[in-house]
């Protein structure tokens, strides 16, 4: 906590703007940034409930403060435009500086700030402004604090069994960090899908499995895919939801990848009640017409 937290000329323009309690907000907002990820955190549908029933304001002023914050700079106008995050150079400083002595720090290129003097994005760190380029979805690694990180790609399996031999030397520089991924799945889906709670060695394998066989990028590829169908999320005929064992299915990743749940299904159940009923007009008519003629 900066001491002149309360004299920062942003922190005061907000204050005047949405009043006395904005400060409650934005330090309720910090405190779920530096405790989920670290330097940043999603904006999404639930998280002004969240900081409204712990501050004890309305989500509106939540909302309120949340807009106001990026007008002014406090936080990043631009990575929240495109990424719908919340951070700063300011915030990502301090997550550098307090993780300093850990041996790996993971880090998401894309949702850096492109600024001179943030640490991050220092020329002896291996994460600077030219990465910013990368996917998000190939990021999700650990680096080191010597400023290494490998960029080798996984070993391609072909479909003739080699796929447990890739999973057992997948990765051997360049780990998985399965905490972030989970946070990643329970943010990207949050009222959507249930959420994971950790990730047991079945859930580790089938992932590893899956990153052998198509690529870490495919992972997050597929996550996207499912946050666009409908169909997956629940608009259907049974109300059926996938959810994160579904999706690492070797069936369900490979179908979802080749676009079988691309779009909104149709309500099959729909469907086929309004063709019921359609016969059910015709025999009708055909009843009457035959009554008719009889007559």
């Amino acid at each position: 906590m900066d001491v002149d937290f309360f004299t920062d000329v942003k922190i005061r323009k907000i204050v005047r703007a949405c009043g006395p309690q904005s400060t409650s907000i934005l330090i309720c907002l910090l405190c779920n940034i530096y405790k989920d990820n670290g330097y940043y955190i999603l904006w999404d549908e639930d998280l002004p409930f969240v900081i409204a029933d712990i501050v004890g304001v309305s989500e509106g002023a939540v909302q309120e403060v949340m807009l106001k914050a990026l007008q002014v700079g406090f936080f990043d106008n631009e990575l929240y435009d495109k990424h719908r995050i919340l951070t700063s150079s300011g915030i990502q400083k301090r997550f550098l500086n307090a993780t300093y002595q850990r041996k790996e720090t993971i880090i998401i290129p894309d949702y850096l700030i492109n600024c001179t003097n943030n640490p991050i994005n220092h020329a002896n760190n291996s994460i600077n402004p030219t990465d910013n380029r990368q996917s998000i979805k190939e990021s999700i690694v650990k680096v080191n604090r010597k400023g290494n990180t490998s960029n080798k790609s996984p070993k391609e399996t072909s479909p003739n069994g080699e796929a447990k031999k890739a999973e057992l030397s997948l990765f051997p520089q360049e780990k998985i960090n399965f905490v972030d991924l989970m946070n990643f799945f329970n943010n990207t889906f949050a009222g959507k899908l249930p959420a994971i709670k950790s990730i047991d060695d079945k859930r580790k394998k089938a992932i590893k499995a899956r990153a052998a066989q198509y690529g870490k990028q495919a992972i997050f590829d597929v996550f996207q895919l499912v946050l666009k169908s409908s169909f997956l999320l629940g608009e259907n005929d049974r109300n059926w939801r996938c959810d994160f064992d579904w999706i690492f299915k070797p069936t369900n990743f490979t179908k979802i990848l080749e676009g079988n749940y691309n779009g909104k299904r149709t309500d099959t159940a729909a469907t086929r009640r309004e063709s019921v009923n359609h016969l059910k007009e015709l025999a009708g008519a055909i009843l009457r017409n035959s009554s008719s003629e009889d007559s």
